[in-house]
């Protein structure tokens, strides 16, 4: 096998060299590159590595169906951010446990930490009265330094008082759920479908209005099967894929 660290094409090795070059690119996304960048075009990375535009092609390809580059027609091709594996929306863990067991780090930005009333469409997704307070509780978060998520969630105030003088900055949810309140989640509901941004999400994750995005709603209910929270999370679809399993019942 070809060292890791390949900086050019090695013509004796049996690895196809498109598989050498994106490797090579790869090394070259991690130190050398940053979200936005434009990638150097197909006859310069013939020229360099003395290989065909096929060879090229191949491994651009490769880099773009792991959501890592896209190619612009006329324009180039464009450095995209490393997508975030996620498998909370199959499991009990919330996003900030997920992210950080697979190796992140996670900071968040309050909107909005306040005491409502709940609406009618809140109170019937909450399964309380009308009118009842609710823990609005609104934030952006970004991971690695980039804001990759806007979630907006609610919660019964009488479940959790007192929560809306905790400082939540750079705070796990669930994690205070559990600790200061004794509640953890048990079961739930998520759907995801996608969007594309409006001009307020588009801001707050710093892209442009329109960008393709994902939509998840989720309802959270506790052993006791009460329903403790609600929240709607939009997020850059070109940060996350959510990985699913599947089986036979």
């Amino acid at each position: 096998m070809s060292d890791t660290r390949l900086s050019s094409i090695d013509f004796r090795s049996f690895e196809p060299y498109y598989a050498q070059l994106k490797r090579i690119l790869l090394r070259d996304l991690e130190d050398n590159f940053k979200e936005g960048h434009l990638l150097p075009s197909e006859a310069e990375l013939c020229a360099q590595y003395s290989i065909s535009r096929t060879v090229v092609r191949q491994a651009l390809a490769d880099l773009e169906r792991d959501g890592l580059v896209l190619k612009i027609k006329g324009k180039g091709t464009f450095v995209t951010g490393r997508k975030m594996d996620t498998g909370f929306i199959q499991d009990t863990l919330g996003f900030y446990e997920s992210m950080v067991r697979s190796g992140h780090t996670v900071q968040s930005r309050i909107l909005k930490m306040a005491i409502e009333p709940a609406g009618v469409e809140l109170a019937r997704v909450l399964e309380i009265g009308v009118g009842e307070d609710v823990v609005q509780f609104d934030r952006v978060r970004s991971v690695d330094g980039r804001p990759v998520q806007v979630v907006r969630a609610a919660m019964p105030a009488r479940l959790f008082p007192g929560l809306a003088d905790i400082d939540m900055t750079d705070r796990s949810l669930y994690e205070v759920f559990r600790d200061t309140y004794q509640v953890r989640p048990a079961s739930g509901h998520r759907s995801i479908e996608a969007e594309a941004l409006s001009k307020r999400e588009a801001d707050l994750l710093g892209v442009r209005q329109g960008t393709p995005g994902l939509k998840m709603y989720s309802i959270t209910r506790s052993a006791d099967d009460v329903v403790f929270e609600h929240f709607i999370a939009h997020y850059r679809g070109d940060s996350f894929r959510f990985e699913l399993e599947i089986g036979s019942r």
